[in-house]
């Protein structure tokens, strides 16, 4: 299967502004909505977006903890791997780069993609989704 991804190409070549990270982030869930591999579980972990501060403080009143990734898949074995997604060359803020530490001491998967293309080759990497791209 093939997906035709034209997210940063305008007109006669020229190259676009970055996908918004919801784009990138939707993009990302209807591949694996398309693509996952059987057997595999995932959800979309939706802790950064921005919301009035009523729904935010129920959120972390209900447990919600800041730095978490923004997927979380399990593989048929049990096993979970976390994917962060980036744009561009946007940094980690503290609490991402707390969680991302406390994964790879744990010996977890985690990666951080800055692009569509980058955490679909991930996504294969684990075995995760049986999709290739065509960008």
């Amino acid at each position: 299967m093939t997906i035709q991804l034209d997210l940063l190409r305008r007109g006669r070549g020229a190259m676009a502004p970055l996908a918004t990270e919801f784009r990138t982030h939707c993009a990302i869930a209807d591949s694996l909505r398309t693509g996952a591999h059987p057997g595999w579980l995932w959800t979309h972990f939706p802790a950064g977006e921005k919301r009035d501060p009523a729904a935010g403080a129920r959120l972390k009143r209900m447990g919600l903890k800041p730095g978490w990734a923004d997927f979380l898949l399990v593989d048929p074995n049990g096993r979970h791997y976390w994917l962060e997604l980036k744009r561009g060359r946007a940094p980690l803020n503290e609490a991402q780069e707390a969680f991302a530490v406390a994964m790879l001491e744990r010996d977890v998967p985690y990666r951080v993609a800055r692009s569509f293309e980058e955490a679909i080759a991930q996504l294969r990497e684990w075995g995760a989704i049986r999709l290739r791209v065509a960008a």
